[in-house]
């Protein structure tokens, strides 16, 4: 895979994080200004999705889950009869879920915390600059900076 872009979206997502948001919030948010949803809605449609799932670190990274909502909201489909379109949206999922897994591979919340994220103790992923980063920011910044590469790729 090549080398991700830190992208404004990807620095916007880090810092919401590291204000208080949680992983899949702040990689929603940061795409809001492309979304017709107040922040606030898009706070809590994503407040449960943090953790690996409310909290439980056993399933798909809250930054996935984060980045495949915004994705959803921006290019997704609500013409349930437009097969076509469903097609196109679960196969862009898919790669967006590729491509993370490619630069990390898991998608697994624990594993990503407890394994992939000590890693990068004493050094941020490329993708962070800030100087205090919590243990989940290089998943949130990958996942935004992902998502922004797609969207442009795509556009």
């Amino acid at each position: 895979m090549a080398e991700l872009i830190r992208t404004d979206r990807a620095a916007l997502a880090v810092k919401l994080h590291l204000s208080g948001y949680n992983c899949a919030q702040a990689v929603l948010c940061a795409f809001g200004d492309l979304i017709d949803v107040d922040e606030k809605q898009l706070r809590r449609a994503a407040s449960a999705l943090g953790g690996g799932l409310s909290g439980s670190h056993e399933n798909a990274c809250g930054a996935v889950t984060g980045m495949l909502t915004a994705y959803g909201l921006i290019k997704g489909y609500d013409d349930i009869e437009d097969l076509e379109l469903k097609k196109r949206v679960y196969g862009d999922g898919r790669t967006l879920i590729d491509r993370f897994r490619e630069e990390f591979g898991t998608l697994t919340c624990g594993v990503l915390k407890d394994e992939v994220a000590p890693t990068y103790a004493n050094k941020p992923h490329y993708l962070v600059t800030e100087a205090a980063p919590k243990p989940c920011s290089q998943f949130v910044a990958a996942a935004a900076a992902i998502l922004d590469g797609y969207l442009k790729e795509n556009d």
